[in-house]
């Protein structure tokens, strides 16, 4: 079956990146978030909303200026794409850039009662998606997507756009698509799947009123592939021999217009580029011409056990731009994200405000305890366990390697398990009292299905917010009907990311290369494998009462393996001077600040709050924060 990754870039363009100059123009990349980094957004129409909120904030220790009101949305659930730019992103975005808060922010935490599910139909206009690009989007996928979503370029509905999130390392990496490339790609993927179905439908068409013979005894479907769509393939493949992807969906095209040596070259290929989903390979229907050859058993049975690593985790920086490797680069051609979490659903199958704000009380206090417990994946026929069966052994092979204990099991759920520090689930429907296990604080438990996301009342399936009833941390589901597409769900290498120390946020964000549809409940900040790490600040600074400038000094605490290799500071919830090194000494002076931020900062006698971060240097990402108070 083509792989549908392919398909999303048929109407795709390239991003045109928006400016988002900064307050300072260090090289400087943050590692791990804190409160400073998120900004909370309230509806400013629902008491529910603000209550949960306000004991976030507190909760989180976020500067009172990181909290920004929408208010008039016609509808708590879904509302259109239009509405989501007009009446909540821009406002958000535009209140940001007022409040000098531009440079700092990394998260937008949408408090409860703001619509989850976004209609993205007009943005398509009259041009027709293909069948897997459901014009549905979450709220969290958009605003991550923010810049594309702001041009109205549908490019956001790629399901490899994410270039923030982590990939197998491959043996060799792919080169980049031009915007002509991407639409040749995308205009061959749709006509070679128009004649694949149509030549199935002939095929149905000729059985109908005989007994249709035994799955195993059926031939291998020939289709007639157009001379252009195959040219289009060939010098693609050629031009990208990197793109795991685009071989493998070569391979298909090949297969079924019956050039079967040609085919198992390019799933080699593919294979050889990073390519590791052996059961969907092995039961695709467009490779059954390869399925009795030596070669094609061979290779699925090197696929099943071979080892593969992802890319390292990263911290986030939303300043920066995210280049396809992954890396971060200067400059403004690059795209930039904004990460996004809804932190609790209380209408329709939502949780109870009570439950929401017990769960984040839960959360927040998980921090840095480094849980005894273990990270469950449940292997099962259903296609929404297979889809993510590939990274399963890898990815608990790397959760041991780093102390944690993980189990591959075949099951529903974990099963009379006391210790559920984090778990994958792929099931449409289940029911977590009978499994008489209990989710650890601070635990990442999610499911691949259908509606897990769809938080209107009456929707079918089990919600992932039944999840966050029994204690989950954060869950993510689809806000419509996702056609069990990987690219659309954190794959099972979420576990590593969060225990190497990534927040929830990251470990989402890392491990998903097409957000556009999922919704992510819980607190962005949970990070139950931070490791500990302490700095030594004074608890006074010597400040000048004439001028406000202020001698800043800190360092790591004497005797611990970890040392600190980069700082900021942040005066009333402000960054304002951010370095890199083991110690800081600095000396703040107003002059040096922008009109925006003097108010803040500078404002007679009152009393100012003065925030120091040291971030580790350490594989895990690792901070220190210090909070002191100058009358």
């Amino acid at each position: 079956m083509l792989r549908s990754l392919s398909c999303a870039r048929l109407l795709s363009g390239m991003i045109t990146c928006l400016a988002v100059s900064g307050l300072m123009s260090q090289s400087f990349v943050r590692a791990d978030l804190v409160p400073e980094n998120v900004a909370v957004v309230v509806n400013g129409d629902s008491e529910v909303s603000r209550r949960i909120a306000d004991e976030y904030v507190r909760l989180r220790d976020i500067p009172p200026q990181n909290v920004i009101s929408v208010s008039k949305l016609s509808n708590t659930e879904k509302i259109t794409v239009d509405e989501f730019r007009d009446a909540v992103l821009r406002p958000v975005l535009k209140t940001i850039e007022e409040r000098g808060l531009k440079d700092q922010i990394d998260v937008i935490a949408y408090s409860a009662e703001i619509p989850t599910a976004i209609e993205i139909q007009k943005d398509a206009g009259d041009r027709k998606l293909p069948q897997v690009l459901t014009p549905v989007a979450s709220i969290n996928g958009l605003t991550f997507l923010y810049q594309a979503v702001l041009e109205k370029d549908i490019r956001y509905l790629d399901l490899n756009i994410n270039q923030y999130a982590r990939r197998v390392v491959n043996s060799s990496q792919d080169t980049p698509w031009t915007p002509e490339e991407l639409q040749k790609y995308g205009v061959a993927a749709q006509a070679m799947q128009n004649a694949v179905q149509a030549a199935r439908n002939a095929e149905a068409s000729e059985r109908k009123g005989t007994e249709e013979k035994a799955r195993g005894e059926r031939k291998s479907l020939k289709v007639e592939i157009p001379a252009d769509v195959l040219a289009t393939f060939e010098a693609l493949a050629q031009s990208h021999p990197g793109s795991s992807e685009l071989q493998y969906n070569f391979a298909c095209l090949l297969a079924i217009s019956g050039d079967s040596d040609r085919s198992m070259t390019a799933l080699q290929a593919a294979v050889k580029n990073g390519w590791t989903d052996h059961r969907h390979t092995a039961r695709d229907e467009d490779l059954r011409s390869l399925r009795e050859r030596d070669d094609f058993k061979a290779l699925i049975e090197q696929m099943k056990s071979a080892a593969f690593e992802m890319q390292p985790a990263v911290g986030f920086d939303a300043s920066k731009g995210w280049a396809p490797d992954g890396t971060v680069v200067a400059g403004e051609s690059a795209p930039r994200y904004l990460l996004s979490v809804v932190l609790a659903c209380t209408t329709g199958r939502g949780t109870s405000e009570a439950e929401a704000i017990l769960n984040l009380k839960t959360s927040a206090g998980a921090d840095s305890t480094q849980p005894k417990g273990t990270v469950y994946f449940e292997r099962n026929g259903d296609v929404r366990s297979t889809t993510r069966e590939w990274g399963f052994t890898n990815a608990a092979k790397k959760l041991q390697s780093l102390g944690v204990n993980a189990l591959v099991e075949d099951g529903v759920l974990p099963k009379d398990r006391s210790d559920v520090a984090g778990a994958v689930i792929g099931i449409a429907d289940f029911d977590w009292p009978k499994s008489n296990s209990r989710i650890l604080p601070g635990a990442i438990v999610e499911h691949l299905t259908s509606f897990g996301g769809v938080m209107t009342k009456g929707a079918g399936q089990t919600p992932l917010t039944e999840f966050l009833k029994h204690g989950a941390a954060g869950s993510s589901g689809t806000v419509t009907e996702p056609y069990a597409i990987q690219g659309k769900f954190p794959n099972p290498f979420i576990h590593v990311f969060y225990a190497e120390g990534c927040t929830l946020a990251e470990a989402f964000y890392q491990s998903v290369t097409g957000p556009y549809q999922l919704l992510i409940v819980g607190d962005p900040l949970a990070n139950p494998w931070r490791k500990p790490f302490e700095i030594e600040v004074p608890e006074q600074f010597e400040t000048n009462e004439t001028t406000g400038r202020m001698r800043i000094t800190a360092a790591g605490k004497a005797g611990q393996k970890l040392r600190p290799q980069s700082w900021q500071v942040y005066v009333d919830g402000i960054l304002v001077y951010s370095i890199n090194g083991e110690t800081l000494q600095c000396e703040l002076d107003p002059a040096n600040f922008s009109a925006q931020q003097k108010p803040a900062v500078f404002s007679g006698n009152k009393e100012r709050s003065i925030v120091i971060v040291a971030h580790a240097a350490d594989k895990a990402q690792t901070i220190a924060r210090v909070r002191r108070s100058l009358k």
